[in-house]
């Protein structure tokens, strides 16, 4: 009597560990979030075991408007938030680097789980370390507590990363 089940021809044979290959890239989309220093730390200790580097993804996204409708003065806030992903790389590599990884920075403008998975395919990224919350989510009071719920609605990064990425995703 069958019990409905449908097994590979290979079920009863022993467990095998297979070759996921070596990584030679860890990327880490950065935030400055506490989940996303967290990610840098695990991401270091990845790295060091495998002798890879690191690559510190920053994305960000610039507000939008109509041509002659405060085009001005979005320009210099794309400006400072350019300015200001960039500083935020490069503290992040400057603290792999004083840890003994091989680190470096990138910059994407767009929104944070597309950017990283361009990022995977971009740079030949082997896994993805990323914090499971990002910095919107530790707001205080009621903005955090709507970007929690819109997030469980909606999937945020990581899960999007976790979902479509073609490597290997740890979320921490």
């Amino acid at each position: 009597m069958s019990d409905g089940l449908v097994r590979p021809e290979d079920w009863d044979d022993p467990v095998q560990l297979p070759d996921v290959g070596t990584v030679r890239r860890v990327l880490v989309p950065f935030d400055g979030s506490h989940h996303a220093e967290r990610a840098l730390a695990w991401a270091a200790l990845a790295a060091a075991a495998a002798e890879a580097e690191v690559v510190v993804m920053v994305a960000y996204e610039p507000p939008l408007t109509k041509k002659g409708r405060g085009g001005t003065y979005v320009e210099a806030i794309r400006d400072a938030l350019d300015d200001e992903a960039k500083a935020l790389a490069a503290e992040a590599v400057e603290l792999l680097t004083a840890a003994g990884c091989r680190a470096r920075g990138v910059v994407i403008r767009g929104e944070a789980a597309a950017a990283t998975l361009e990022t995977v395919e971009t740079d030949d990224c082997d896994l993805v370390v990323l914090g499971r919350r990002g910095l919107s989510s530790e707001l205080a009071g009621i903005a955090g507590t709507l970007e929690r719920f819109r997030s469980s609605l909606q999937g945020g990064v990581a899960e999007k990363v976790a979902r479509h990425a073609d490597v290997a995703v740890m979320v921490v």
